[in-house]
């Protein structure tokens, strides 16, 4: 099952073959898209050789009798393939074991420990939350090994497995039970570049209204409603054969809610190509005092749509040159386009020493479409939103992220007046070097 076979009787054949997960999208009837992960073997040129069954043991929903269509162990069948990489593949001199039921407790300390204190492509360490995903995924995919086969597996559960006394939210104590492994890391750095001050977010929705209008509402879409930039590219006109992808509210001619239908995947291009992915499905809707500036920005793209060509029977909002829907890289390439083009250059030379301090990091930071929805959260926290309301405005699973932002709210609030002082102290001095003084 776990095993891999040389080929040929060839030299050195254990390198030439890794594990890896193969995404597949299935499309119902109704046009429906949903992902089916599986655990596969590649050989050095990334052609699949052999799927495995292990992604049966990856425990989505195991325990319960309902199982929705739209279930994906995706991200743990990551963690899981690089642990039988780690193990079977790339230290196979050091155990010598050709099957994961030799697998025990030592390799897995070995393998967490490296998975810990590797540096992500960036330079940076993994944060504490990835770790522990990776421990949670790898054990519970052993644990569902030994329930199916039993003493075939090296294994003991009372090996992966410690209990654990937990205080519960109706106020009662209770065992539970938690991976047996403690594992040391890196504190995580933390240096992602997705501030946007308001005054350069506004030079940067006229440029792009002007220069990208294909991508106009897009930005609009995740600086006023939160979207995620794969979500956007999953958007569909109002006269969509799968229904319409946003609803207008109207209340005397007032314009008073603007709902996205986030609550399905669908497919959105002829030749098959996933656009983006929808992190929760929902309908999601634009914050009301944005109302009226996404409005204006939805008038400008519907006179975009009526001068270009798109397929109909799928009536995707954002189209790339060809007429079919956008795609997450598409709609990348295009803000980044406008961000070093239009945007950075526009900065650089303003009147404003602010706008030009911010033109000046644009130089040394890269400046990604997930920064829109980072200022509409900020501008959430500045508005007074609490957590549930943050969870809500932002369609988020749960409510970490949301903390995260009131937490920082001082820090932003204090920001915002650093930042007035130093461009207080700015004009000053221009004043002074301009004889205005």
């Amino acid at each position: 099952m776990a095993e891999i076979i040389p080929v040929n009787g060839q030299s050195g054949w254990r390198n030439d073959y890794h594990y890896a997960v193969y995404e597949h999208k299935l499309v119902t009837a109704d046009g429906m898209t949903y992902p089916r992960s599986f655990i596969v073997i590649k050989n050095r040129y990334g052609v699949i050789i052999r799927f495995t069954r292990l992604h049966n043991f990856a425990g989505a929903y195991e325990n319960r009798v309902y199982r929705p269509l739209a279930s994906d162990a995706k991200e743990k069948l990551y963690y899981i393939c690089r642990m039988l990489n780690y193990v079977l593949v790339d230290h196979y001199s050091i155990y010598r074991i050709d099957h994961v039921f030799k697998v025990t407790k030592d390799m897995l300390v070995s393998f967490f420990m490296d998975y810990a204190l590797e540096k992500k492509p960036d330079g940076t360490h993994k944060g504490s939350q990835s770790i522990e995903k990776c421990v949670g995924a790898v054990t519970h995919f052993f644990s569902k090994l030994i329930y199916k086969y039993g003493s075939y597996v090296a294994l003991r559960r009372s090996e992966l497995y410690k209990e654990k006394d937990v205080f519960t939210g109706k106020g009662k104590w209770m065992k539970k039970k938690v991976p047996d492994f403690q594992i040391r890391g890196i504190p995580e750095e933390k240096n992602i570049f997705r501030d946007i001050p308001t005054k350069a977010f506004r030079i940067l929705m006229n440029l792009a209204v002007r220069y990208t209008p294909d991508i106009a509402l897009a930005i609009g879409l995740q600086a006023f409603g939160g979207l995620r930039p794969g979500e956007v590219c999953n958007v569909r006109q109002e006269a969509s054969p799968k229904g319409a992808g946003i609803l207008f509210t109207f209340i005397d001619g007032r314009l008073v809610k603007a709902e996205i239908d986030l609550t399905h995947e669908y497919a959105m291009r002829s030749d098959g190509v996933v656009c983006g992915n929808i992190k929760k499905e929902r309908r999601q809707c634009i914050y009301p005092p944005f109302l009226e500036a996404f409005q204006t920005l939805y008038k400008y793209h519907q006179e975009y749509l009526k001068i270009h060509a798109f397929e109909p029977e799928y009536c995707p909002m954002f189209i790339n040159g060809r007429g079919m829907a956008m795609t997450y890289d598409d709609y990348y390439q295009r803000f980044r386009k406008l961000i070093d083009e239009r945007l950075r250059p526009m900065l650089l030379g303003h009147s404003d020493p602010e706008c030009r301090i911010y033109g000046q990091l644009l130089c040394e930071n890269r400046l990604g479409p997930h920064a829109l929805r980072h200022w509409f959260s900020v501008q959430l926290a500045l508005r007074g939103e609490d957590v549930a309301q943050l969870q809500f405005w932002r369609g988020d699973k749960n409510p970490e992220s949301a903390f995260i932002y009131l937490q920082d709210k001082g820090d932003l609030v204090r920001e915002l007046a650093k930042a007035n002082e130093l461009l207080a102290s700015f004009l000053m001095e221009e004043g002074e070097n301009n004889g205005c003084t």
